[in-house]
Formats: structure tokens, sequence, C-alpha cells
């Protein structure tokens, strides 16, 4: 008896040891199998290594487009930014490598994409810097600047460079040089006021009869270094530093001190004054100016006088906005006022119908000229959109003006215009090659360092298509292609594709030089509406049309930078 139930006891306890074991080794059973999981899960999946593989190929472009291609980081980075986003979750424990695949291999669609649109995003972004650039360049040439001849040299070969761009990469590192040319010049103007500034300073101090020796010596190296000043960055810190030794005139000439605060007052004065002959508001200006020479009867010690002056310079600083506007808009309504007089007093009139038709200056046309220029003063914001609507106005009223002096010049068309000279003149184009083309006459001539070297009779834009006056530059040439119509069939304006021999592009409008093998007549008139069917019964598109003889001539002479000027 006793034995049995001891081993009924020894029984139990063995259920019960082994019921025990079960219960402790459930968890680590449990986490095995976790671990089994997550081992297994460290094996490379069809859709990891399918990510990987994207990610790789994505990577290869990338360097591909950058490298190779020479795209700039403005058009990768953000592709790069997405990738990052992508793989910085790699490996947590809710991401989905079908996902990254699929988003790896967007991406690289996406970058295929710019790739193939590159070339052709980037060089219509130079084209319309590269505008910008000679438009600039002009403006301070029309001032006076002689570092312009400078910046001529650079743009002549930036336009070169454009010309013989490929790649994306090509056309990236014209644009960056144009862009900081286009600053620079920019940046010039300011510099230049600031230079003249010191120098109402010092001959203040002079009258005064104080020593301005030391002044004098600084201003001559300041002289100095905006004539070799060749980027935005130095014009703004030349700025700087005139301001800082304009301070320390003060400070070193303490007694002068009321003759340098009255001599900034009076500057103010002036530009408040040439503000208000713009037709603007200077209520304002006159109040911080009325309240500045109150200050300046008030003040007894250099603190005084340093505050006043700072104070001054940021005032007429915060001008520089509404008086480029201001000079726009005065420019404008004079270019309004010009072309009405010319419409009623000149108009073009067509001897064989006695019709009178209007020239290419049109300011009620918002896709001719002026219009375009007054548009452009619409969407103005800074002071350089307003510099560069100034410059587009100035240009159409001085080629203008030479339309109607040439209207009065019986010289023959084969031979020099002084009104073409004039104009070479105004935009200091005496030097090097220079096309021509009057509007009026019909007739394109070409000079080389102020010398007439050949002529030929031209058709230029119709009616409704007018040839865009102005001063631009030969940016490409090309041969045996086909030009096609941007308008749609149907248009008044479609034509059918059109094999050219030669043509130039001159401006950055989509405008050209070319030969025009279809046309019967050039020369006077034929810009008009005329009976020629396979001329389109009038003027070109816009285009400057040659005989094809010609044309050869013009191609092989023109280089690459080559000024044209249409009037």
């Amino acid at each position: 008896m006793a034995k049995d139930v001891q081993g009924s006891a020894a029984k139990r306890a063995l259920r019960r040891e082994r019921g025990w074991s079960a219960r402790a080794l459930a968890p680590l059973l449990l986490g095995a199998a976790v671990v089994t999981m997550l081992l297994a899960g460290c094996e490379p999946s069809g859709s990891q290594t399918l990510a990987a593989q994207n990610k790789a190929k994505l990577d290869h472009e990338l360097t591909h487009a950058r490298t190779d291609l020479g795209l700039p980081d403005s058009m990768l980075s953000p592709i790069e930014a997405q990738e990052q986003k992508i793989a910085s979750g790699a490996g947590g424990w809710s991401y989905n490598y079908q996902d990254a695949a699929s988003n790896y291999s967007l991406l690289y669609t996406q970058l295929v994409g710019v790739e193939q649109t590159a070339s052709q995003t980037l060089k219509a972004q130079t084209s319309d810097d590269l505008k910008a650039f000679s438009n600039a360049l002009s403006a301070r040439s029309g001032q006076g600047f002689s570092q312009a001849d400078i910046y001529r040299g650079r743009l002549q070969q930036a336009i070169a460079d454009f010309g013989a761009a490929q790649r994306p990469g090509d056309y990236a590192r014209v644009d960056t040089f144009v862009r900081q040319q286009t600053e620079a010049l920019n940046s010039m103007g300011p510099a230049y006021d600031k230079l003249q500034e010191f120098n109402k300073v010092i001959l203040a101090v002079n009258a005064a009869g104080y020593n301005s020796v030391l002044a004098q010596n600084l201003y001559q190296q300041d002289l100095a270094a905006f004539t070799n000043a060749s980027s935005s960055q130095r014009y703004a810190a030349l700025v700087e530093v005139i301001d800082g030794q304009i301070t320390q005139l003060e400070a070193d000439q303490t007694e002068a001190l009321p003759y340098i605060g009255s001599t900034l007052l009076n500057q103010f004065q002036a530009s408040i004054d040439l503000l208000k002959s713009y037709g603007q508001a200077t209520s304002s200006y006159q109040a911080m100016h009325d309240q500045d020479a109150a200050q300046l009867r008030g003040a007894k010690k250099l603190a005084d006088y340093l505050a006043l002056s700072q104070a001054i310079n940021q005032q007429t600083a915060s001008m520089a906005l509404p008086l480029m506007r201001g000079l726009a808009l005065q420019q404008l309504n004079t270019l309004q006022k010009d072309i009405a007089y010319v419409n009623a007093n000149y108009s073009q009139v067509d001897p064989a119908n006695g019709i009178a038709y209007p020239d290419a200056y049109e300011y009620s046309n918002p896709y001719q000229a002026a219009g375009v220029v007054r548009s452009e003063f619409n969407a103005g914001h800074t002071a350089s959109d307003f510099q560069q609507v100034w410059y587009d106005g100035y240009t159409l009223d001085t080629n203008l003006h030479a339309l109607l002096d040439n209207l009065k010049d019986k010289t023959p068309h084969n031979q020099p215009h002084a009104t073409d000279l004039t104009l070479l003149s105004t935009y200091h184009l005496l030097h090097g090659k220079v096309v021509v083309v009057s509007l009026r006459e019909q007739t394109a001539r070409f000079y080389q360092n102020g010398k007439l070297a050949f002529w030929s009779y031209v058709t230029t834009g119709g009616v409704d298509t007018p040839s865009v006056p102005g001063l631009n530059y030969a940016m490409v040439k090309l041969t045996h292609t086909v030009f096609t119509s941007p308008d749609p069939p149907g248009s008044p304006l479609w034509y059918a594709p059109t094999p050219i021999n030669f043509a130039i592009e001159y401006a950055l409008y989509g405008y050209f030089l070319h030969d025009a093998w279809w046309r019967a007549e050039f020369g006077p008139y034929t810009n008009l509406p005329h009976w020629d069917p396979a001329a389109f019964n009038g003027g070109s598109h816009g285009c400057v049309n040659f005989p094809l003889n010609e044309m050869s001539t013009v191609y092989n002479w023109v280089d690459l930078g080559t000024p044209v000027i249409l009037y």
C-alpha cells in the first residue's frame, strides 16, 4: 500500500515537473520562433532586391546627369531629396520594399524626363538671360561708362559659347557666367552714384577750408577699384567701403561736419525733386528730409552727425526703386507721345493704294514693340525690372527718332546714312561689325568700324507681324534648316514647313535674318500688303528676309555676337 502511494506521489511529482517545464519553455519557444522570423527577414526578399537594384540604377543615372551631361544642382536636388526621403526609412518595421522599388523607378523616369528636356530648358533660360545681359550692357554704354567695352567682349564670348553649346551643362555654364555679368552691370550704377556722393562730400570739405588730402587719395583708390571691378559682389563691397570712408572723414574732420551734413541733405533733396519730376508721390520723403534738416540744425556732437548721416544714406537708398520706376514710366509716356506724333504726321503710306499702315512701334497693341514694354512695366517689381523697362523704352524711342531723321535723308540706299552712323555712335558701336536694318527703306546696311562694307534690299515683317525694332545681337547661325510655323493649321499666320539655306537668329523672340528664295521682290514697300501669293501677299512673319545670293554673303560676314539694329 505504502509502495503504491509512494509510486503515485512520484508520478504526480513527475507530472508537476513536466507541466512546469512546458510552461517555462513556452516563452522560449515563442522567442525562438520570432528570432527565426527575423532571421528569415534578413534574407533579401524579391521586393528588397528590386528596391536595391532600382536605387542603384537611379544613383548611376544621377551620376551620369551631373558628370556627363552637366545638369546643374537646381535640376537634380529635388530628385535627390526625394530619393533620400525614400531611403531614410529602409530596414524599419513599417518599411515597404515594394513601394520603395516603385518610387525609385518613378524617380528614375522623372530624371530621364529632366535629362531629355534639360538642353531646351536651359537654352531658353540662357537666351533670356543673354537678352538681359545685352540690355544692361547697352544701358551702361548709353550712360557713358567706359567699362562697358570690357563687358561687350564678354557678351560676344558668351554668345559664341552659347552658339557652340551642345550639352545641358554647356548651357548651364554659359548662363551662370551671363547672370554674373548682368548682376555686375546692374550693380555698377549704385556704386558709381556712391562714388559721386563721396566726391561731393570731399568738395564740401574743401570749400569749407579743411584738409581732405587723405580722402582724395581714398577717392582715387575707389575710382581704380570701380574701374577694375568685375562682379556684383565687388561693386556692393565698394559701396560699403565708401560709406565707411565718409563716416571716417566725418570723424576726422569734426569741424566740417555741418558742411558734410548739408551736402548729404542737398543730395537727398535733389533725389526728391527728381522723383517729383517723374510725377511720383514725394510727400513722405519730403517729410523725412525736413526732419533731417531740423536734426542737422540741432546737432552738436559727433554722434549726432554720424546718426544723421546714416539715416540720410538709408533714406536715399530706399528711393532707388521708386526713382527707377518713375524714370521707366516717364520714358514710356514719352514713347507713347512720340508714336502718336509719328502716326499723325508720318504714317507709312503705300503709294500703290494710298493706304496708311502703322509702324512696328505701336503702343496700343500688347503684342507689338511698345505694347510689350508697357506689359513689362505692369509686371515689374524690382529696380532691375524697371531699369530694363526704361532701357527698352529708351531704345525704341531712340530708334523711332532715327526713323524720322532718316525720312529726311535722300541718300541712296547703297550709301552710308547719317542716321545709321548716329545710331552706331549712340550705342557705342563704331568699332567692329554692325548690321543696320531700316524698316522704312526695307534695306540692310553692313558696317565695319563705322565704314559701309555692303548693303542689300530686304523684306521685313508684315503689318500684323512686324519686325521688332531695337538693338540685338547675332545669337545662332544655321544652314540647311527647316522653319515650322508656331501657329496651327487654319490660322491666317500658319505656313507650311519651309526649307531655309542660311539663317542667323538675331533676337531672342525667335526672329532671324534668313534667305527667302520664294520671294520675287525685295526692297521698299515689300513688307506691305501686295499681290504675291508665294510670299503670303505681304511681309514676313517678323524675320528679315534676304535674296538667297545676298544671304550667303551675310551668313559668312556676320559673326556670333555681331550687333543687329532695326529702326
